[in-house]
Parts: C-alpha cells; structure tokens; sequence
C-alpha cells in the first residue's frame, strides 16, 4: 500500500478513536478485518501511528492547528490528517513513533522525507513554499513546547494559566491529573519523566512457569526464534520483549511454559507470598493471572479460589490452568449472586491470604489503552473509590487471623492506591501493614525496597522501572490475643 494511503487509513482510525469510549484495540480489530485488502506491513505500520499518536494526542493536534492557522490547509477536510503528518515529523524526537522503524520498501517511497512531502501535497493540498512554510510551523510549534516545558520543570511551577496549558501538552496528559499529581507533592521533574513514559510502546512481559522451565531455557528458546527478549529486572519469573510478538504457535507456549503477564503484575502475586498448602481467595481473579502464578509458587499444593464478578474473563482460567497443569485452583462465579455468597460464606475467615486485584481507572496502562487517560474524569475517580472500598472490606472478611491480605491495582492515582488503604485501616482496626520485605524475594527486596526496609507498600512506575504502573499494599489481620 502506497504511504499516502496508509496515512489516510490511521486518520479515519484516529478520528473514530478520539470521539469513542472502546478500547482501541476492538475498534482497530473491527476496521482491518472489514478491510481484507489491507496487508500485514500495512496494518503494523496504521497500528503504530494510530496508538502512538493516541498517547501524545494533544501535543500533536496543538502543533497541527498552529500549524494550519498560519499556513491555511486548501483541502476541506485536513484534520486528522494533518495530525498524522505531524506526529510523522516529530515522532522520532518525541520518541513516540520513530517513523523509520515502521517503513517499507512496499510502500512506495524512499524515506520518510518523501513520504510527508507526498502526504502534505495530496492529503492537504500545499506544495512547495506553502508545503515547507507548515512543515516549519510544526516544528516551532513543538521547540516552543519543549523550551517552555523546560522551564516549567527547572522552576517546578505551572501556576499560571499558560504555564499550565503548554505543560500539559508537553506531557500529553489532562491537566486536571497533572495538577493532582503536583498538589500531592510530585514535582514537576517527576511528573514529566512519568508523562513522557507513557508516550513510547510498553514491552511485553511473560511469566515462566518455573516447575517446567528455567528463565534462561525459555530465553533461549524464543531467541531461537528470533524474538528479542532479556530478563527482568525484578521478578525472577520475568522476561522481557520490547513489543508485541505473536507467540501462540511456539510449543513453549503452548504447553503452558511462559504466560503473558507484566513484570510489575507478577510482583503482586510475591507479595503474597504464599505458603505451599495456604488457602488463598483471588477476589477479583479476571483472567486469571495472579491464580496460575500463585499455582506455581505453591507448586500445586494449596488451594485457590478463584472469583470475580466478569464471568467472560474467568473462563480462560480453566484452559489455562489447564494448559500449565494445575488442579489446585477452583472456580466461584459471582456473577451468580446467590450462588457465590453461598459458596464464599463457609470460608469467612479461614483464608490464609486474600488478594484483591481491584477495578480500578487502569491509569497504569495507558500506553497500552491511550484513551484511558482521554476519557477519565474526576468523577470516574471519586466513583471508583467507593467501589475499591466496598470490595476490599468484603473480602477482608475471609481474611483468619494471622492472614495475609494484599490489596492491588493498576493505577497510578493516589486515590486508589495509598487513600484506600489509610481509609480501610482507619475503619478496620484489626488489619495493619506488613511490611513486603517479609514476602519478597531477598533479591527483589534488595532493589525495590532499597530506600525504606520496611515498606508495606509499593508502586510500580514506568518511568522509573518499565514495567506498566502498579500499586500493592501487604496488610495481616492482628492474631486473637
């Protein structure tokens, strides 16, 4: 497909994408399967200025309009596809979409220098001096962000109204979040490293299954195959590809030997750290994760139930439990209202642990679902937390004395994180903290807890450890005196 068209077919994506509540991943599925024309290369190249013009979307869309009211477009319709060229010139210094990594010999051009020119000329109607005055534009348009930015961040203030609006561009994030963040004493250098995180692809991490394979075995093996990887750097099951890769046809993970599952996710399920024939509750399981890795560490020996209110994303439990081999996890379906308070009662308070991987804004993986961070309001927060409550004092309730529980999201908001946990303990006096180097791996507690020995919680950010953002806290009930 010639670049020019390609360009068009992630306008169309981006406009749908920019006015929906989906997640772009179902809408993106949708559009390339009723477009059967559309090639593989085709579809990764419209799928990574889609998504990575998502993450910065503001920041683009700003330098595209400065850009048009000074050099006016003479096509009608030039948005989005002027935001497409723009993120194609300046995506390489945002380190959001390095245009380079993406091209083909296919797609009719010589370099990304031509392929803009081509786009500029039929897709906005400017050639020669125009076409280079609004290439020009973009430019200056995005060095004023960033000169601005710096300054914002040298003197760790916005507190002017403009100061305020280029900052939140530069971080291509809402600016009602940005100010949270600040006014919980997160200063501006901290904010920015963790908004421009959130700008590039996130990796992928996998999981081994440690009782049929050795991390290094499975490096290996996908080596082989040609998909880069390495290590985690922090979970001992962890190993790392820089992207998305397809890996259902290998037999390593068909046989249950690797799972897909961040690094950041699998450190919940060390901080439970469960004991070989513990009962454990996995109270809001999803799919399933956190049960197979807490399977594992207890090398099928406990007991674990696994509930969740999503029935459809309990039933891949069972394949995969499956498909690893393990016979120690059960499943209770909340959806059946009835049925699951029935079948939880007779555990009040017999669990060992209890996890609570709660609903949560998902704010620790917009890179991963840009539109998360578009969509959210302070509203959805304030909601959200009553629910993050609720569920974390009913579950508690199985929680025996002595038990561990560890209270979990993926969000990189206070209010769901450390302000649940404070509001939980003041009203459950017969809970407190634990310190997580009590479950963690001496080597895991070594670096992730360098700074305070006896933190009983954690937050995992992108900025500074790669991983998507995770917030865990290990609480225990108080024994009977």
């Amino acid at each position: 497909m010639q670049f020019t068209s390609l360009i068009g077919h992630s306008a169309q994506l981006y406009h749908i994408l920019r006015k929906s509540h989906r997640t772009g991943e179902d809408i993106a599925s949708d559009y390339f399967r009723s477009r059967k024309y559309i090639g593989s290369k085709d579809r990764k190249f419209i799928s990574e200025l889609l998504f990575s013009s998502l993450r910065v979307a503001t920041l683009i869309e700003y330098c595209a309009k400065q850009a048009s009211e000074i050099v006016p477009i003479e096509l009608e319709q030039g948005y989005p596809y002027d935001v497409m060229i723009a993120h194609c010139m300046i995506g390489t210094a945002l380190s959001s979409f390095p245009i380079n990594q993406y091209l083909h010999p296919f797609f009719g051009i010589r370099d990304a220098n031509e392929g803009i020119q081509l786009a500029i000329e039929e897709k906005l109607g400017l050639y020669d001096e125009s076409a280079e005055s609004w290439k020009a534009e973009i430019e200056k348009a995005y060095e004023h962000i960033l000169e601005e930015s710096k300054k914002i961040i040298k003197n760790n203030d916005f507190s002017n109204e403009e100061q305020a609006h280029v900052f939140s561009l530069y971080c291509a994030m809402p600016l009602w979040i940005i100010e949270r963040w600040h006014e919980q004493g997160t200063s501006c250098k901290d904010i920015a490293e963790l908004c421009v995180s959130l700008h590039t692809v996130a990796p992928v991490g996998l999981r081994i299954n440690a009782e049929m394979i050795s991390r290094q075995r499975a490096i290996d093996i996908l080596r082989n195959n040609n998909i880069p990887c390495k290590p985690g750097a922090y979970s001992p099951y962890a190993i790392i590809m820089p992207e998305r890769i397809p890996l259902t046809h290998l037999d390593v993970f068909l046989s249950g030997a690797i799972e897909v599952q961040d690094e950041g996710s699998q450190l919940i399920s060390l901080a439970v750290s469960p004991e070989e024939h513990w009962r454990i509750l996995d109270y809001c399981a999803g799919a399933g994760g956190k049960s197979l890795h807490m399977a594992m560490l207890q090398y099928d020996q406990g007991e674990i139930l696994s509930t969740d209110i999503d029935y459809s994303r309990m039933r891949e439990i069972r394949n995969r439990a499956e498909r690893a081999g393990y016979h120690s996890i059960s499943i209770i379906p909340m959806h059946l209202k009835n049925h699951a308070k029935s079948a939880l009662q007779q555990f009040a308070q017999t669990c060992d642990a209890v996890l609570v991987d709660a609903p949560c804004t998902g704010m620790g993986t917009v890179r991963r679902s840009p539109n998360i961070k578009w969509n959210l309001k302070k509203k959805h927060v304030e909601s959200i937390q009553r629910t993050q409550l609720e569920i974390l004092t009913k579950a508690s309730a199985y929680v025996k004395p002595s038990g561990v529980l560890v209270y979990a999201t993926c969000s990189l908001m206070q209010e769901e994180n450390e302000e649940i946990v404070k509001r939980f303990l003041v009203e459950h006096p017969e809970f407190e903290q634990d310190p997580l180097q009590h479950a963690f791996p001496p080597e895991v507690s070594e670096i992730l807890l360098a700074d305070d020995r006896n933190a009983a919680m954690l937050s995992m950010n992108p900025a500074k450890h790669g991983s998507d953002g995770f917030f865990m806290c290990r609480m225990i009930r108080k024994p009977i005196e």
